[in-house]
């Protein structure tokens, strides 16, 4: 089992919420807006390679900004930061 040294209970709501596949530009452009903030402001993120947080806020399509989530999971991974998720919040 994982020990965990931080938890981030925000992050996948911010996607879930903004999640649109209807409407890609909208939808990126909502999760951009609201992810970004949250990336800077949230002490575990502070090592975070500033260049994802420059593409994040660059993305404008599903793949772009999804491929620099990978690596803020991968980041995640690495500094064992807990993603946790409750649709129901």
């Amino acid at each position: 089992m994982t020990n965990w040294r931080f938890r981030d209970e925000k992050l996948k709501r911010i996607l879930y919420r903004n999640n649109d596949p209807d409407n890609e530009m909208v939808s990126v452009a909502k999760t951009v807006a609201e992810l970004v903030p949250h990336l800077k402001a949230t002490p575990c993120y502070a090592d975070l390679p500033k260049s994802i947080i420059t593409q994040i806020s660059q993305s404008t399509t599903f793949h772009s900004l999804n491929r620099e989530l990978n690596k803020v999971y991968d980041f995640a991974d690495d500094k064992k930061i807990w993603l946790g998720f409750m649709p129901s919040d």
